[in-house]
């Protein structure tokens, strides 16, 4: 078969970009299952600053006029045969709704995949704008997919209040386990625990706020131990403010964007990870943290709890709000004391090794391109 991703940017791994790494492990491991795989990165340059990769890789200008598109990738489109299968990976992306436009006049078929874009909370972030462009271009691409992807219930519930348009399939993202380094078990001698974050520093979109009050809460509350961040954004000066402002600066630190095995050292060292977005498509952070044993704390925005709830893998934010957030915190310190922690992790292992594989969900989406 062949297949065509298409994302903003060259799908590099080693990026703050979650749409980037999943575009990049679903080629990869569609083209370990055989399949003939092209990426198509739409981008403000062609230098090809990515690591090596298994799939060929394409790059075209994105350019300032939102009404038309690049000559080379117009050209790429029409050269398209109808034995392709093209995946689009986005939403409110201009650039998509022209790519969508010439696929279904060549009687080509694409799957789209909003990537968290179409939750109920990130609709009302500039609702009015949204709406508009959802009514006069978002829904057309939705109409003409062979079909939508999402990637968590929360997006694939609310989709039906926006368009009965959609034919519609709920797909997670997936953790590749052989990137996860093989650490020795995990015995912390520390006296408190170390909470954590991986992740874009985006106040509002990360719940980081929500985070930093419910901490302070904790510790007020006699909570000991400190919370630590992994990643870079627009937010970082506003969020070191905010610590200073809540009286928590001394107990949080900030270690800037890391990857690969940096990483996930950094990672390995945390005993709790947080996610307490407003909103999401389905979180790679978490996956990664339930991969290396760590047991997480995560709002319904993030479409884990079903998972962790079966798989008893962490503690659940039922509302998203500071006070519920320092409960949660104040939990599994307990637990952490009383060394309960490490069976919670291992659920978690398992839970990525048989419901999160890269190669199962990128067959579950070769068979809705073959349906």
């Amino acid at each position: 078969m062949k297949i065509i991703h298409i994302v903003l940017g060259k799908a590099n791994p080693e990026r703050m970009n979650g749409v980037n790494k999943v575009a990049y492990q679903l080629a990869t491991a569609q083209t370990n299952l055989g399949h003939e795989v092209t990426l198509w990165g739409i981008a403000n340059s062609l230098t090809k600053n990515y690591p090596p990769r298994n799939f060929k890789t394409q790059l075209f200008n994105q350019i300032k006029n939102k009404l038309a598109l690049d000559v080379k990738l117009k050209g790429a489109v029409r050269s398209l045969s109808q034995e392709a299968i093209v995946h689009l990976h986005g939403a409110f992306i201009s650039e998509f709704y022209h790519i969508a436009k010439m696929l279904n006049k060549k009687n080509i078929s694409y799957v789209y995949t909003p990537h968290g874009s179409l939750t109920e909370m990130a609709m009302t972030k500039n609702s009015t704008a949204k709406k508009a462009y959802f009514n006069l271009f978002e829904s057309k691409v939705i109409k003409n997919a062979k079909q939508v992807q999402l990637l968590g219930i929360n997006e694939y519930t609310f989709l039906d209040t926006l368009t009965n348009k959609a034919r519609k399939c709920l797909i997670a993202n997936g953790q590749d386990l052989n990137e996860i380094p093989d650490y020795p078990e995990r015995k912390s001698a520390a006296l408190n625990p170390v909470f954590g974050f991986c992740g874009r520093l985006a106040q509002f979109h990360k719940g980081l706020d929500l985070m930093f009050l419910g901490f302070q809460k904790y510790l007020k509350n006699g909570g000991t131990g400190s919370l630590e961040l992994i990643g870079d954004g627009s937010d970082k000066e506003k969020l070191i403010q905010l610590t200073t402002n809540l009286g928590i600066r001394n107990h949080v630190i900030f270690h800037g964007k890391k990857f690969g095995k940096e990483k996930y050292d950094l990672l390995h060292k945390m005993d709790v990870f947080l996610h307490t977005s407003r909103m999401e498509g389905f979180p790679t952070a978490v996956l990664e943290a339930a991969a290396l044993k760590i047991p997480t704390i995560t709002s319904e925005a993030t479409n884990m709890n079903e998972y962790i709830k079966k798989y008893r893998s962490g503690f659940l934010l039922n509302e998203n709000t500071p006070e519920a957030i320092g409960l949660q915190m104040r939990l599994a310190a307990d637990y952490f004391h009383q060394g309960k922690l490490k069976q919670m992790g291992d659920n978690g292992r398992k839970m990525v090794t048989q419901h999160f594989n890269w190669q199962l969900i990128a067959a579950q989406l070769v068979q809705i391109y073959a349906a």
